[in-house]
């Protein structure tokens, strides 16, 4: 019996003994390298940028993100580096990623500005404003204009009149809601003056408080007739040089022309 036993103990040992030899390995390794740093063995040697970037300097994000690597490819904290990233206004989205074996990728979706917004900031194609550090007053997109916190209102009615002005020539290049709410907005076209040099019609247009959107559509249907005109003889005297236009009235509205 007491062979029997021995036995039994001794077949325990010799199926136990490569895990005791695994864990006495791990222990000896694990005081190798204690004092050694692995950020030092396995630095991030190059960050890759990718994206298309219209208003980002990619050798700035570059350097940026080389300054705030604390660690090596493994212990990189990539959220605190998006999470810095992500402070750049023109920035809408950003991901980071390891690049085997010592490399980064950052990958940036940029912001798409479509309008201005008050002096200081743009809207983006979300309807979503954010404020660069400079504004480039020289890009081709509308101006939007109105009380803190009410862009999404302007925009929304900036949509309405691109619908409701898409078969006419002019184009709205300003829209302003003011404190008391009331909208007015510039619409532009493009003709040729008596040199035949191209020359930018503008005219202010007043909708007011109320009944904003049935003034509008009013508005869109009276245009094309009071940009032409007749002189005494008859003949067609295409864009008239209006000034301004007044819908604020129920059942009408009221012209100003500047006269030659």
């Amino acid at each position: 019996m007491k062979r029997k036993n021995k036995t039994s103990l001794l077949k325990k040992i010799i199926k136990t003994l490569p895990v005791l030899l695994g864990s006495a390995a791990l222990v000896y390794v694990g005081l190798l390298i204690k004092d050694v740093e692995i950020p030092t063995m396995l630095p991030v040697d190059d960050v890759a940028v990718i994206g298309e970037l219209a208003f980002l300097d990619e050798n700035e994000i570059r350097s940026m993100v080389k300054e705030n690597i604390d660690g090596g490819y493994f212990t990189v904290d990539l959220s605190s580096l998006r999470e810095k990233l992500m402070q750049q206004p023109w920035i809408k989205n950003v991901s980071l990623r390891r690049q085997w074996p010592a490399n980064l990728d950052v990958i940036i979706t940029e912001q798409v500005p479509v309008a201005y917004w008050n002096k200081d900031g743009y809207i983006n194609d979300e309807g979503e404003v954010f404020r660069p550090e400079s504004i480039d007053k020289k890009l081709n997109l509308p101006r939007l204009n109105g009380p803190e916190g009410h862009h999404d209102n302007v925009w929304k009615f900036m949509n309405v009149l691109y619908q409701e002005m898409s078969l006419l020539e002019f184009e709205v290049v300003r829209l302003d809601l003011d404190v008391r709410r009331s909208w007015k907005m510039v619409v532009s076209e493009y003709r040729e003056s008596d040199d035949s040099a191209a020359v930018m019609n503008m005219i202010d247009v007043k909708l007011g408080r109320f009944e904003t959107e049935k003034r509008l559509k009013r508005f869109v249907r009276i245009l094309p007739s009071l940009t032409v005109g007749h002189d005494r003889v008859g003949h067609t005297l295409k864009n008239k040089n209006i000034k301004v236009i007044d819908m604020r009235y129920p059942n009408g509205f009221a012209v100003q022309v500047a006269e030659a």
